[in-house]
This record gives C-alpha cells, structure tokens and sequence, in this order.
C-alpha cells in the first residue's frame, strides 16, 4: 500500500462512516434506534437490501468463484425475482399491517409467546454465525494488506463495526448502504475495465469470449446433471456428483434457493428490518423488486471479473499459492515435503505454459488439431498442481487471497485504494446490518418481552447497545475459529441449516389458519433436526436443505395440529 492508495481508502472509509453516524446519532427511541423513524426512502431500503447481499464476501468470494468456475455462481439467484414477488404479495403486507419492530413479534401474534421466541433464538443462533463469516472476509483482505495474522485483524474489523453500529443504528446502516454501492460498483467497474484493456489488448474482444468458452467459464446454466463435473472444487480433482450432491446447477438454483430467498428477505430480521423501516408498504414492495432485478446483473459483473482475472493470470504467471501465509511456509519445508511441493511447482509451470499457448491459439481462430482437449486438459492440470502444492504445506484452500492477492500486486494504486475502501464499506454495513438485526430480535423479541417490559426507552436503549457490544464480541470469536474456506459457500451453508424450517412456521402461518403453536414449535424443532441430521449423515448439496426443512416443518406442524387439536389448544 502507497501512500495514494492510503489517502484513497481513509478518505472514502471515513466519509461514509461518518455520514451514516450522523444521521442517527441522536436516536432517542427504540423505534429510531431500529426502524429508523420508519423514514427510509424505499429506493434506499433498496440499495440498503441489495448491499447486505453484494457484500465483503460476496465481492471476494465472487470473484474467486468466477475465477474457478466461471459464471455457474448466478443459477444460485435464479429464484431471487420469483421469491421477491411471493413477498411483495403476501409477506410485506402481513409485517405492514402492525407496528412490529421485528419479524416475530408477528409470530406471537398468530402463535403464541413460545413459537415466537423460539423462531427467535433460531434466527440468533444462524444469523451469529453468518455475522463472523461476515467478518472473516475483510481481514482476509486486511492480512493481505498489512502482513499481519488473520485472528488479529477479525478482532480489529469487529471492533471497528461493533463501534459504529453501537454509535448510529439502523439508520446510519441504511445510510451507509447505499453509499456502499456506489462506491463498490464504481470500484467493481473500473476493475472490470482495467483487465478488459489488458485481456482485449493481447486476445481481441472475440478471444477474450472464445478463450473464456473453452475453459468453461461461460457456463451460466447447466440443465444436466454431468457424471464428472468440468471444473472441481478448488481442493480437490473433479469427483463424481449426483442430481441431489451437484450444487450448482439450474434446478438448485429455481427450487433450493427459492426457499432459501424467501426466508432470508422475508423471514431473516437482517432484511425484514429494512422493509419495517421503509415509509409504506408499497415502498418495502418497490425496496424488494429493486434488489430483484438488479441482483443478478451485478452478480454476473463480479463473477465475469473472475473470469478476466483467469485470462489475465493465463497470459501471464498465475501464483502457485494465492495466500500470503501460504507462500511464507514454503520456506520453512524439508525432506519429502519439499521434494512435493517442488513437483507440483514444476508440474504447474508446464501446465501454465501449455495453457498460454493453446490458448492463444484458439482465441485468435488458429487452433491445432486437439488444442481444444489440450486447453481444458492444462486447465484442469494447472488447479490440481495448485491443490498438490497447499497439501506439501498443509494448507487449506486459498480461494479467498485470488482478488487480494490481484489488487496489491497489479492494480494501479488509487484504484487499489478505492477497492479496498468498497471491500471495508461492504464489510461494515453488511457486519452492521447484521448485528443491528441481533440487537433488535434480543431486544424486541426476549428483554422487552420477558425481562423488563415496563423498561422506559432511555434505560432501552442503553441496554441495546451493552446486547450490541456483547454480540459484536460473540460473532468476532467465532469468526477467529473460521480457518480459510471459501467464504460464499461457508455463510449460505449456516444459513440453510436454519432458513428453511424459520420459513416453515412463517408458511405454517400464513396458510395453514388450523394450526396451532404447538405444532408451529414442534414443526420448527423437527425441520431442524432433521437439516443438521442430513448435513451429518447424507451426501446432499446444502441448498436443498432450505426446501428440506421448510417441508418437514409444514408436514410435521399439520401433523400435530391434526392430532393435537385446532387452533388455539396449543398455546
């Protein structure tokens, strides 16, 4: 880091920061504190909703997902405008329609105390845990960055966005949001740019495509069901998949990821607290379509970069190891080990340079007989080379140091900074959003309710920056724990062990007007077991999980009405 790229990050960073806190700094209520005064503008709520998906993690792990795999990451949000309308229609005027600061206050309301809390406390467990993947990513940028070890730096960026949502609230979250996402797509395009002028510069625009094609990185639906998958996971070789363990393909993203959708934008206190500090129904409504409908085209932005940043390290060196610490070990091997990661060194450098030539060729219309199975076969070679080398050293994946590891060794240094500030700005507000949503749900949904419920606002609002604190500190720890996977898999993995029986008592609700709390928490406490025993035992991709447990929820809670008795007999 020079000093431009300094001056670029502290500025950008501290405008931002500043300007949200601001906003809210003086909140008095409950009611400012977490809704905001219900004074968002809806297309903030928008930008507010978009920016807590297109975060730290998702510009990180986005592009080293692009970079290995291609476009195949956007079948996740296939779903997306689908879900969106089912929550314009029936979600958001179900929350409008009472002055709630939280989702499940709602579920009191139709349920019971007991169904309420517990949906509660599910959401608390998930959402901590996605909190400190949330965490994780910046100090991986931030390690980069300064040399200094990952714990550290999940302790500082914890610190930082614990300090700043404890001093503004929602509002200075919203506020931040939307900031956030100018500054990420100015910095995302501008990225974009840079290795488009180089790719295009060596390859000409239809190389670029048909280089890009040929390693199968514009593979942005897949319909089948391939005995081997093209491009493995980063650890490991390709391995054999079925239609229920292959996880990204079209029909995970249209039926596993709608339930995951829907109960993230409409069941998860993170979203719904967004749509709650909107000034109307129809403005939480336009806040949802917004999201839906821009979404993926900025999600394909991030991952083609992946795929530019592929070309780019083809027609030049692509690192061995893309993580510092990685690289650091290396020194410090002998004997066999070292004799291992020699081998696979020499085995990538020969797989790079067959790369670069059959490449060349083929994006330029000169292909030699074979070069195409040449291509893919260096393709595949080079990452098991790159696998080989982390296990002489005993790393773990380094997926997550693709883009870092770009940014400070080749990107012009006051783009550099303005990364850096679009990747800490995304940490912020998304780290923010979600320890508000903690605060608010511990709060509204257990102090308020069982603890103190005459507690007057000022003595309120104290207490909901010490619960605050105490979760910033709670999700930092656990994010110390981590280690490096990759970070977009990692957070959607927490939250479809939980999202899709959270979902089940929102539809239990919402369609099932027989049912009872009883069977709404024993639905819940099923669909639960059941994902986690799934998760232990079976071989199936995780985002089948959300339509696993919403279904085992619904199924078990009409059971229990039927056998328990109507409504009302439960509570």
């Amino acid at each position: 880091m020079t000093l431009v790229a300094w001056a670029v990050f502290l500025l950008v960073t501290a405008y931002t920061i500043w300007d949200g806190v601001r906003r809210t700094m003086g909140a008095k209520t409950m009611e400012g504190f977490f809704a905001a005064g219900r004074n968002i503008p809806w297309w903030a709520a928008g930008l507010s909703v978009m920016a807590t998906q297109l975060s730290a993690i998702t510009i990180i792990g986005g592009v080293g997902m692009g970079y290995l795999g291609g476009l195949e990451w956007v079948q996740f949000y296939f779903a997306l405008p689908f879900a969106m309308v089912i929550l314009c229609i029936w979600f958001v005027p179900m929350y409008r329609q009472h002055p709630i600061l939280t989702a499940y206050e709602f579920l009191e309301r139709r349920f019971g105390p007991v169904t309420r809390s517990a949906t509660s406390l599910a959401f608390l467990v998930s959402r901590c845990l996605a909190f400190a993947v949330v965490l994780y990513a910046p100090a991986v940028v931030f390690s980069t960055m300064t040399g200094i070890a990952i714990t550290p730096m999940v302790f500082a960026v914890g610190i930082l966005t614990t300090s700043y949502t404890v001093a503004g609230g929602v509002g200075g979250v919203v506020w931040t949001d939307v900031k956030q996402m100018v500054i990420i797509v100015v910095g995302i395009t501008a990225t974009l740019v840079l290795l488009l002028w180089d790719t295009v510069g060596q390859l000409g625009l239809s190389g670029v495509f048909e280089a890009l094609g040929a390693a199968g990185k514009l593979n942005a639906v897949d319909v089948t069901n391939p005995e081997w998958t093209m491009q493995p996971a980063f650890d490991e070789p390709a391995k054999r998949t079925s239609f229920w363990s292959d996880e990204y393909n079209l029909w995970t993203g249209l039926f596993g990821t709608l339930f995951l959708f829907l109960s993230y934008f409409g069941c998860d206190q993170v979203q719904v607290q967004s749509l709650l500090s909107s000034k109307s129904a129809d403005a939480s409504r336009r806040a949802l379509l917004l999201s839906a409908f821009t979404k993926i085209p900025l999600q394909l932005m991030v991952l083609f970069l992946g795929g530019l940043l592929f070309l780019h390290h083809s027609l030049g060196e692509e690192p061995l190891l893309f993580s510092p610490g990685d690289r650091a070990k290396v020194e410090r091997l002998d004997g066999a080990a070292k004799d291992r990661y020699a081998a696979a060194a020499t085995a990538h450098q020969a797989a790079v340079a067959a790369r670069r030539e059959t490449m060349q060729r083929i994006a330029a219309d000169r292909p030699a007989p074979g070069d195409l199975v040449r291509f893919q076969g260096a393709v595949q070679q080079a990452m098991a080379a790159q696998a080989e080398a982390r296990a002489a050293i005993g790393g773990k994946s380094d997926q997550n140091y693709i883009f870092p590891e770009y940014l400070f060794r080749e990107v012009p240094k006051p783009l550099l900074g303005l990364m850096i500030a679009a990747i800490f700005a995304a940490a912020v507000s998304s780290a923010a959003g979600a320890l508000s949503s903690l605060t608010s749900a511990s709060m509204i949904d257990f102090y308020r309710r069982f603890l103190r419920p005459n507690a007057d606002e000022r003595s309120a609002l104290r207490t909901s920056r010490i619960v605050m604190a105490f979760w910033g500190l709670m999700a930092t720890s656990v994010a110390s724990f981590l280690g490096d996977r990759p970070l977009l898999e990692q957070v959607n993995k927490f939250g479809s062990l939980f999202y899709g029986s959270i979902l089940g008592v929102f539809l239990l609700a919402l369609a099932a007007p027989r049912a009872t709390g009883f069977a709404a928490t024993a639905g819940l406490f099923v669909g639960l077991a059941t994902t986690f025993a799934v998760d232990r035992t079976m071989h199936i991709a995780y985002l089948w999980y959300n339509l696993l447990g919403a279904a085992v929820c619904v199924a078990t809670g009409l059971l229990v009405t039927r056998l328990h008795g109507e409504r009302g007999a439960g509570r």
